[in-house]
């Protein structure tokens, strides 16, 4: 009988729900922008005549008439929050060189105007007397919620044709979002910014090129899927692990070269420490589902930033599932550099020939990126969510299984595939294999991350759920 590894306990499990954020912008209403007359903080875009306006009390406050002011630039996947009470109306317009659409609130109505596309929608019956709207862009939509108890709550989604293609460079990098204002309103906080949204899932820790956990300050960091209410974008996360403190820190966003910030998932980072320079492999899902490839020079972990990617060459009539080629559905890959054999190692996770499920295929190569040649496969199933794990100098390959057995996990190394045991097992159909060996203190300390498939929204890939195992040591029975 194969061994097996020892037991993985459960430290502790959690749902995040748009409650990690990076700030993109605030309102700062300790300064009276009104009659400032040495400075602009939020320019008049359009203002009626009989409009009065001041900034008192940490409050900006609108009787009659009606304003719009500059707030920030137009991102096509941030949030915008504004909390307001009054008789009035308030809200945001969102305007590119193509359309404005304005989302707002008022007697106890959301409205939704965009040329001739208007909608209206009574309020949740839970709002009182001060209303916190939070409006969430995606390309084509834009997604409603309101805070109820200081949390996020879903309300709607509008969908939006003009605004199709607000991941365009050119487009957004000119459009901008007005806080939009009339009638008798009290305004507190305008805040914009990028969160974790509803869920997040197809968790990788970044690494150095030879598979060793990149750990800085007494962190590690992910990559992970942030889910939207639809679709969704690459995360970056700050961890200190064996603890719940996980931060996002970073959004990835990809150019394949049409100019457009693509939504690309399950990216595999890798930092070269004797090249100074930073690789990836990523799932590019919006080209074909086939796998992308970049290098570069800047920090990809903090702040917002785009790849330029490369696609691989797409599969034509002919080509075996064994070729280093794009077939449609290839995506979560991993990669490592042996450095003793000069050897470029990637794992691409493939349908079979028969297309009867996924499974890993491996490949070797003299570049990071091309001329790769396949050396092997895994066991049938339906595989998910593989790494490469580096520890006390032997290799692990670790990934997910089946959609008809929960919480499978499977652990390859020279000798075979072993099975995973875990205490409290979790991850549902298909959870991931992300085994994170860390060096904390005199001891090395082994961490398991995975996720649940439960769907946090209609849309079917929004799931999941976060949990966290640890294992004593990893040795063999």
């Amino acid at each position: 009988m194969n061994p097996i590894y020892s037991e993985w306990k459960r430290v502790f499990s959690m749902a995040m729900y748009k409650n990690k954020q990076i700030s993109m912008g605030e309102m700062t209403f300790t300064k009276d922008f009104v009659t400032d007359t040495r400075g602009d903080l939020y320019p008049i875009i359009q203002k009626s005549e009989d409009c009065d306006e001041a900034v008192m009390f940490n409050r900006y406050t609108v009787t009659d008439g009606s304003v719009k002011r500059l707030f920030c630039r137009f991102f096509p996947y941030a949030s915008y929050e504004v909390t307001a009470s009054g008789t009035g109306s308030f809200g945001f317009t969102f305007h590119t060189p193509d359309a404005d659409a304005e989302v707002s609130v008022c007697g106890g109505k959301l409205f939704y105007a965009c040329k001739e596309h208007t909608e209206e929608k009574e309020l949740p019956h839970y709002l009182t007397k001060e209303i916190t709207l939070i409006v969430t862009c995606r390309p084509g939509a834009f997604d409603i919620y309101f805070k109820h108890n200081e949390k996020s709550e879903f309300f709607c989604t509008v969908d939006e044709e003009a605004f199709a293609d607000s991941n365009l460079e050119s487009l957004f990098m000119s459009s901008q979002v007005l806080l939009s204002v009339s009638g008798n309103v009290t305004v507190s906080e305008v805040l914009s910014y990028l969160d974790n949204h509803i869920s997040i899932a197809d968790i990788k820790v970044i690494k150095y090129e030879n598979g060793e956990v990149m750990q800085e300050n007494g962190k590690v960091y992910l990559t992970a899927s942030v889910r939207m209410q639809v679709n969704g974008f690459q995360g970056i996360y700050s961890w200190v692990p064996g603890t719940s403190e996980i931060e996002l820190c970073g959004a990835i966003f990809f150019d394949c070269g049409d100019g457009k910030w693509r939504n690309y998932l399950a990216s595999s980072i890798i930092y070269h420490r004797e090249n100074k320079e930073w690789m990836l492999w990523t799932s590019a899902f919006e080209h074909g589902h086939i796998l992308a490839y970049s290098h570069f020079e800047g920090d990809p972990r903090f702040g917002v930033n785009v790849i330029d990617v490369t696609s691989m060459p797409a599969a034509k009539d002919g080509d075996k599932r064994t070729d280093f080629v794009g077939f449609r559905g290839d995506e979560d890959p991993d990669f490592f550099y042996d450095k003793e054999r000069d050897i470029w190692t990637l794992a691409i996770c493939r349908l079979a020939e028969d297309n009867g499920g996924y499974q890993y295929m491996f490949f070797e190569s003299k570049d990071p990126f091309v001329g790769y040649q396949y050396i092997g496969l895994a066991e049938r199933g339906g595989e998910t969510g593989g790494s490469f794990a580096r520890v006390e100098g032997e290799l692990f390959f670790t990934c997910g299984n089946s959609f008809q057995r929960r919480s499978e996990y499977r652990i390859y190394d020279k000798d075979g595939m072993k099975l995973a045991h875990f205490d409290f097992p979790d991850g549902g159909f298909r959870g991931w294999g992300t085994l994170i060996p860390v060096k904390a203190g005199s001891r090395i300390r082994y961490y398991w991350l995975t996720f649940d498939r439960h769907n946090g929204s209609d849309y079917n890939w929004s799931y999941g759920n976060l949990y966290c195992f640890e294992a004593e040591k990893l040795t063999k029975n």
